[in-house]
Order: structure tokens, then C-alpha cells, then sequence
């Protein structure tokens, strides 16, 4: 089959076209975390529930030979993104307990981490985990930095005095 799209220059042919086995192991695995999604009807306040749901959904991914991910993780429980971060934040209408809260929070993590292994293990694209990195697991190329003011001056120094201490703090180029 003839493609239109172009090589990428970083991933090559990756990432346009899957054969139709891999079509076929991706859209099962998508049906079968549908089932998940239904037949569990996942109790935010049964922390059992969450925990066996989440078990099941990295156990489908590892029979089915998909890797795991937060989508498919919050479609396993039954959510969306948002209904997920508004369950997190306390923000959903449907408050979940603190254990089913701490447990989703812990299979996010599990899946950062792979992700992690993946990318140090040259699995995955660099680019393809920086994106991931950046809307998953809350890395981010900004630099903190902390700026902290010295005192005023004592104002019951002379500017004599002032002057001292300016020579000391500021260098001066005499050449």
C-alpha cells in the first residue's frame, strides 16, 4: 500500500503506519479495557474496586503485549482525563475515598515510571517521552530560581561609611 506521508527525519516510517496485526493487538486491548470500563463499574469509594481494576488493566497490557498508559488507565476505571483530575484535586462531584485517590495516584506514577524505563532503556523515542514526560508526569523545562534581597542598609551609617561598604560589594575596574 502506497503511503502520501514523508519519512520522518527522527522516527522514519514509526508512528504513521501500523500493520494490520498490530491494528488488531491495539484495538483488543482498547475493547477489552472497554469491558473493564463496564463490567467492574468502578466504586470510587471501594478501594478494593480501584485496586483490582488498575491490577487487571497492567495485566491485560502485559497478555496483549500494549504498553500501558494513562489513558487507557482512565478509561479502565471508567473516566475521562478531566474526570480523573478533577477526582484527584477533590474538585468531582462523585468525591472518591482517600485510599482510591492515593491508589489511581500510585498507578499514574507506576506508568510514569515505565515510561521512564522505556526512554532510559532506548525504547522510545527522546522527543516521544519528553512530550509524554511534559503532560503526564509533570516534568517541565523551566529552571527555578530564587532570588533573595540582603537587608537595607543600617541607616545610621555615614556615607563615608556607605561608601566602604559599596567598594567592598561592588568590585571596581580601575584599569
Amino acid at each position: 500500500m502506497a503511503s502520501n506521508y514523508k519519512k520522518s527525519p527522527v522516527i522514519g516510517d514509526n508512528g504513521i503506519s501500523a500493520s494490520p496485526q498490530e491494528i488488531s493487538i491495539l484495538t483488543h486491548n482498547a475493547l477489552e479495557t472497554f469491558k473493564l470500563s463496564v463490567t467492574n463499574n468502578v466504586d470510587l469509594h471501594d478501594a478494593k474496586s480501584v485496586y483490582n481494576t488498575i491490577i487487571q488493566y497492567f495485566q491485560q497490557c502485559e497478555n496483549n503485549h500494549v504498553r500501558p498508559g494513562n489513558l487507557g488507565l482512565y478509561a479502565a476505571l471508567g473516566m475521562s482525563k478531566q474526570d480523573y483530575n478533577n477526582v484527584v484535586t477533590g474538585k468531582s462531584k462523585s468525591k472518591a475515598s482517600f485510599d482510591c485517590i492515593d491508589l489511581m495516584k500510585k498507578a499514574v506514577r507506576a506508568i510514569g515510571a515505565y515510561r521512564e524505563g522505556l526512554a532510559l532503556e532506548g525504547k522510545i523515542n527522546p522527543v516521544t517521552y519528553i512530550f509524554m514526560g511534559k503532560n503526564y508526569d509533570g516534568l517541565s523545562d523551566v529552571q527555578q530560581l530564587e532570588v533573595t534581597a540582603k537587608p537595607a542598609q543600617d541607616p545610621t551609617l555615614t556615607p563615608d561609611e556607605i561608601q566602604k561598604q559599596l567598594e567592598k560589594d561592588i568590585p571596581i575596574d580601575i584599569e
